[in-house]
């Protein structure tokens, strides 16, 4: 279940979400997704399709004071979709995400949002 308590991320549903590609270095860490807006999100519009409005964009954690990885690993023959989002928990600077790419947990004191 996606626990979003930020307010940059206010009419987005991230449980629908997907990770698009996700880059990090020793600055910074940056999760480009396709964002599902909400009807209460001001960037919304008429969706193209059944599944909703979808629009691309990105989340960067900067300044970060601790960052842990977790990558799936896959079983042999087993396709997994890394663009999946389990679960999503982010409160002041913390931030857990669970997803078919694997975990993602850090403290950051900037968080950027922003859509294409």
């Amino acid at each position: 279940m996606a626990e979003v308590n930020h307010p940059k991320l206010a009419g987005i549903d991230l449980k629908t979400s997907y990770i698009l590609g996700v880059i990090y270095d020793d600055e910074s860490l940056t999760l480009e997704i396709d964002f599902h807006l909400l009807d209460d999100h001001p960037s919304f519009g008429k969706p193209e399709n059944e599944e909703g409005c979808y629009k691309q964009g990105f989340i960067r954690f900067s300044e970060m004071d601790d960052l842990r990885l977790k990558k799936t690993k896959s079983a042999d023959g087993e396709e997994v979709d890394l663009s999946d989002i389990y679960s999503a928990q982010f409160e002041g600077d913390y931030a857990f995400l669970s997803s078919g790419w694997g975990e993602i947990e850090l403290t950051a004191k900037s968080i950027q949002i922003a859509l294409d």
